[in-house]
């Protein structure tokens, strides 16, 4: 004889179904974004209008209007009342100061950066080593991370960081996604910068590739090294940044050490 089905765990199992099933209003703002962040609506620009939108969708414009709401809360969109709905345009004013925090610095401008962990090696200091008061031939752990904001690559880096002190570096960056929450599990309860030397240059293909930009278009380089509340050298680092989205600043807080450089 069979058993009889558990009308209860079907039903359970039918809930959970639906509850990861993305809604009509959520795949259409997975649709605009991926199409934003691959550059077919580009910054600035105004997307159909809410007619057209809704018909290209197969949907009424109460479930367009979630999908909108959606993405102007991320940051993707704003609307203009009377007017109609633009991609925002990503310019971030990223400063250079005694205390410079990725994390903070898109925060104070509304934004939030993925860090993303591209690679990490350990090999002899060589150039690193004068920043890092290390032998040319001390090992340091180097880190390749991407940042992303809004789904677009924004800045490129390559940090440099004492073995011996903070081999784990690339361990704990997983962990927390962030450089700050990494150094203080190593024992690095804080930091400052020590030297920011900034310059304009064309990118290599690499550098292009990683920031989907043109190797035409310029990159901002910001080469740097923070110090311990020591002295003492934790990192010393390389950004190119999307010239088109980052504008550097400088806080004269009369500690900050920062020269710009012409190529």
């Amino acid at each position: 004889m069979l058993d009889a089905p558990d009308i209860r765990s079907t039903r359970a199992d039918e809930a959970d179904r639906i509850a990861r099933t993305p809604s009509r209003w959520q795949r259409i703002a997975s649709a605009l974004r991926d199409e934003i962040a691959a550059g077919l609506h580009a910054p600035g620009a105004q997307l159909p209008n809410e007619s057209a939108l809704a018909a290209r969708f197969g949907v009424h414009r109460h479930t367009l209007r979630q999908a909108v709401r959606q993405l102007v809360h991320e940051g993707h969109l704003r609307v203009v009342q009377g007017s109609g709905t633009y991609v925002r345009e990503l310019v971030l004013d990223y400063a250079l100061k005694r205390r410079t925090r990725m994390t903070e610095n898109l925060a104070e401008a509304g934004e939030r950066a993925q860090r993303e962990l591209l690679g990490h090696a350990t090999e002899p200091a060589g150039d690193w080593a004068a920043p890092l008061h290390l032998a040319r031939t001390d090992e340091v752990l180097l880190l390749h991370t991407l940042a992303v904001v809004r789904g677009r690559p924004v800045g490129l880096s390559t940090s440099a960081y004492p073995a011996a002190r903070l081999g784990d570096m690339a361990d704990a960056f997983v962990r927390h996604g962030s450089v700050t929450r990494a150094l203080a599990e190593l024992g690095v309860a804080d930091y400052v910068r020590a030297r920011s030397t900034v310059s304009c240059r064309l990118p290599s293909a690499a550098e292009a590739d990683a920031l989907a930009r043109p190797a035409t278009e310029p990159v901002l380089v910001v080469q740097y090294v923070n110090v311990d509340g020591e002295g003492r050298p934790v990192e010393a680092a390389r950004t190119v940044f999307a010239s088109d989205a980052v504008q550097l600043s400088v806080a004269h807080d009369g500690e900050t050490d920062a020269r710009e450089v012409m190529p």
